[in-house]
């Protein structure tokens, strides 16, 4: 093995390490790309030269860096792999990145006053996980700043980085109080030119003295120049003492005065006077941002306008940045608890959102434009710029590991993980029809696999799943939305049995924990889901106002009069999740509506061509056209989410007609075979089953209540004599299967059981066969079984499929492929049943279900050539997100 000056020779091996190259030097030795032999992954690693290794300090200063960077899991700080000793020398391995360093990019001068607000932006977050670890840089220079290939910006070298007193003792930062840090007396540690007023001195440090490296690293890239000047390290120092950096030259790089601003609030001399935190920093740094900066980690992308938009778009952008950064210097000799509230333009449509538990990064699903899926982005708060996570298509209800670095969601009827700055998605449990997850500090996560149920929990590497509350539901019928308290063993949750009714007493928010599993109900007057941040319940009630209560965790009990916290939140009657999200800090996001996406019926011929659309706009789902092919029912929710109902258009006369008009939800209309009746979904009593002359003239009639162990009925499809109804059953243990029932003597019973979970049951036009879709296999694939019984089955789809529907003549069956394609597969039922190969006809850019009644998304005309689809509409405008900071503000 080479010492001291020798450079390690490519080929040699550093534990399972192979040295391929040299890369360059670092503060404390040289690094080489080496391959790790296990993984077959591309690595760097840093050597220690023989004059550091054997001397003691230095030695300290290694393993300081190495357990000091370890601590830290964030997108900007270089990630530490492993630590090792080859004979005798010392060696870490961290990733390798492939750019520049900022020096390298400010020897060719000085960067754009928008590359900088996205350089420092992501420096800043950097700074703020550190600082959250308890952990203070105290050399934050452009040599330790590293930009990526890809445009994202690391921070190297914390050999000089020192914990606090208060996080050495306990091994992370508890709060961001500020702390100090100690050296020898006299000893200055640093880089001259970076260093704050209080290194100069050789005095205690803190967060502070970053802040102000940070400051004059900006400036430089700004005008190309150091802000302080001097042919010696004293006359630098001097400089940093006494003088103020010089004006920005207007010739060099035009900088904004609300930059200025932050330039110079950072160099201030007095640790006091300058920001107090690196997420105050983040946050007047992402009201600079605007839609013109990083398309690397935008939100999706918007469709050209025309220039006169743009411009508007663009002065809104501007003037909100002024506003935020006006308000934050307005604000900040305010105490840290001073409620403010404001909004935040969006320009996609925004569904489910989870702020992390420290309230600095927001998770939230949109709307794919080209598939309609739901697909999530992170985005730190109060900034414009959002990443979006590849692989998280057809997300649902995000929520946050207590240390911000994963994000929990649910899709294809699984419970995933997925690192907060993208990678590969982890299946953790399955959730065909989830209702939301919470992730505790003690590495558990809770969730509500099924619209009807208990809660389950599971550790967050996927092992030990089990149900956590009581199974036993003789009033209510599910248990869904749970939240973890900050000590990771108790958690709130909703639960009730879906009746809108004021006298309803049993529905509610609960208090339980993992440990006595004891059930004790805070709040009756709830329908939503529940949040909570410091000492405070937070929900919506049944005005629709998001409220807060002072809650004692001790005890259990709700105490005093709920406060408004918002007179107007969107709620989803079908699920009960209100949409919000709380952090620990007491930051609130709200919608005030729900973000459910809209969508338009849009023809379609077998090659995808457009053809025209049957009705306006609006928040729609389960299209199905009537036999004859002149008519199509199809569910429509109020734009603010109070209720649905059932409508028919008519399309020879091109009207829509409302067909239901309870206050309760109604969804899922239903043709009976010879077009009079149909039948639907009611939530507004027992008889769930409903049936309804077509003409909508008759009075309704109950048809079916729910038997022993089902929670809900959703009709699926008609018998060839009318006289019996197919159904999907959603279980009160959790899952679904297929359930007949009789319209005679409405008995209900089952249909098809058995392994894993039945919906969306399709009679086949001769009455002898059922498609339906099925995850027994793990995945969703469409299967048809004869509806006669006998059992035995035939699997249609090929890799996935759900919604199958048939044609007319019984001969061809449609589905939609896990990509989104409406795939067609024929059918020959002469003899033996048979079917051939599936062909994908086209992507019908369907919009995304939001709730387990939302079964179907496309329907088809008898003779197979035309489909009617809910295609997605991008709106034109989008309501803001509204952000409240310190929202229990002067509610101690």
């Amino acid at each position: 093995m080479p010492r001291g000056d020798m450079p390690v020779a490519a080929g040699v091996k550093l534990g399972p390490y192979e040295i391929l190259a040299p890369v360059g030097e670092g503060g404390m030795g040289e690094v080489y790309r080496a391959r790790d032999t296990r993984l077959n992954r591309s690595v760097a690693i840093k050597v220690l030269p023989e004059a550091i290794a054997n001397d003691p300090d230095r030695m300290r200063r290694f393993e300081q860096e190495a357990r000091t960077v370890a601590a830290i899991n964030h997108p900007n700080i270089l990630a530490v792999y492993d630590v090792g000793v080859q004979d005798g020398t010392p060696y870490l391995v961290t990733e390798l990145l492939e750019g520049e360093t900022l020096r390298e990019r400010l020897d060719r001068g000085p960067v754009s006053a928008r590359k900088s607000v996205e350089i420092s932006s992501q420096i800043a977050h950097g700074l703020s996980a550190a600082h959250e670890r308890g952990i203070v840089h105290r050399d934050l220079k452009p040599e330790n700043i590293f930009l990526t290939k890809d445009g994202h910006t690391k921070l190297l070298d914390f050999g000089l980085a020192k914990a606090t007193a208060a996080a050495a003792a306990e091994g992370k930062a508890s709060s961001l109080t500020m702390q100090t840090v100690q050296t020898e007396p006299g000893v200055v540690m640093g880089t001259a030119p970076y260093m704050a007023p209080e290194q100069v001195r050789g005095e205690l440090v803190d967060y502070r003295a970053d802040i102000f490296s940070f400051g004059a690293v900006l400036y430089e890239m700004l005008c190309g120049k150091r802000a302080f000047a001097g042919d010696t390290s004293v006359e630098i120092m001097t400089a940093i003492l006494k003088t103020d950096p010089p004006e920005f030259n207007p010739e060099v790089t035009k900088v904004p005065p609300a930059l200025d601003r932050i330039v110079r609030h950072c160099l201030e001399k007095d640790p006091a006077d300058r920001f107090q935190s690196a997420r105050d920093l983040t946050f007047a740094l992402g009201a600079l941002s605007g839609p013109e900066s990083s398309q690397a980690l935008r939100a999706p992308v918007v469709q050209s306008r025309s220039w006169l938009v743009w411009a508007l778009g663009a002065a809104a952008i501007l003037l909100l940045g002024i506003l935020a950064i006006s308000l934050y210097f307005h604000f900040r000799e305010a105490p840290h608890s001073a409620r403010m509230e404001f909004a935040i333009p969006v320009q996609d449509e925004v569904g489910h959102i989870a702020l992390s538990p420290d309230g600095s990064m927001l998770a939230y699903v949109a709307v794919d434009e080209n598939s309609g899926d739901g697909v999530i982005f992170v985005q730190p708060v109060g900034s414009p710029n959002a990443t979006r996570l590849n692989g998280t298509e057809g997300a649902t209800y995000p929520f946050w590991s207590p240390k911000n670095d994963y994000v929990g969601f649910f899709a294809q009827g699984k419970l995933k993980k997925i690192p907060a700055t993208g990678g590969v998605p982890q299946v953790l449990a399955s959730a065909t029809h989830a209702r939301g997850g919470s992730w505790g500090k003690k590495d558990v996560i809770l969730y509500s696999p099924e619209s009807g149920g208990p809660l389950w929990r599971v550790d967050a590497d996927g092992t030990d799943a089990a149900p956590v509350t009581d199974k036993s539901f003789t009033v209510e019928s599910s248990h869904r939305w749970p939240i973890f308290l900050p000590d990771g063993d108790h958690f709130l949750f909703w639960s009730g049995n879906f009746s809108e009714s004021p006298n309803d007493h049993t529905s509610g928010i609960y208090l339980s924990s993992l440990t006595d599993r004891q059930q004790k109900r805070l709040v009756t007057l709830a329908r939503s889901n529940p949040g909570y941040a410091r000492n405070r319940l937070f929900y919506v009630d049944l005005k629709g106002a998001l409220v807060q209560a002072r809650m004692d965790t001790e005890i259990g009990e709700v105490s005093g009069k709920p406060q408004i916290v918002a007179s107007q939140v969107g709620r989803h009657p079908s699920t009960y999740w209100s949409a919000f999200t709380v952090s620990q800090n007491g930051t609130v996001v709200f919608h005030q509506r729900t973000g459910s996406s809209q969508s338009q019926l849009t023809w379609y011929d077998r090659t995808g061509k457009e053809l025209g659309h049957a009705g306006d706009v609006g928040i729609l789902a389960n299209p199905s056209i009537s036999p004859d092919g002149n008519r199509v029912v199809f569910d429509v929710a109020d734009p603010n989410a109070k209720n649905i109902d059932v409508w028919i258009y008519d399309l020879p006369r091109n009207a829509s007609t409302r067909f239901t008009f309870d206050p309760a939800e109604e969804t899922t209309g239903v043709w009976s075979r010879d077009g009079k009746t149909i039948a639907y979904r009611s939530a507004s009593n027992d008889q769930i089953l409903r049936l309804k002359n077509s003409t909508g003239f008759e009075a309704d009639q109950g048809l079916a209540a729910p038997p022993p162990g089902v929670l809900d009925i959703i009709p699926n499809s008609f018998a060839m004599d009318d006289k019996q109804l197919l159904a999907t059953g959603v279980i009160t243990s959790g899952g679904s299967n297929l359930q007949v029932v009789s319209l005679s003597d409405k008995k209900v019973s089952p249909f098809l059981t058995g392994r894993g979970n039945k919906a969306d049951g399709q009679i086949s036009p001769d009455g002898k066969w059922v498609a339906y879709e099925s995850d027994e296999t793990g995945e969703w694939e469409v299967y048809i079984s004869p509806y006669s019984g006998g059992g035995g089955k035939l699997q249609v789809s090929r890799g996935g499929g759900v919604e199958p529907r048939w044609r007319g003549d019984g001969k061809e069956i449609f589905y939609l492929d896990t990509k989104g394609n409406l795939v067609s597969v024929s059918v020959n039922s002469e003899g033996s049943l048979s079917t051939g190969a599936p062909t994908v006809l086209f992507q019908p850019h369907a919009r995304a279900t939001v709730s387990s009644s939302d079964l179907f998304s496309y329907d088809v005309t008898p003779d197979g050539k035309r489909f009617l689809v809910d295609r997605y509409v991008k709106p034109a405008q989008t309501p803001p997100l509204n952000i409240i900071l310190h929202a229990v503000a002067g509610r101690e």
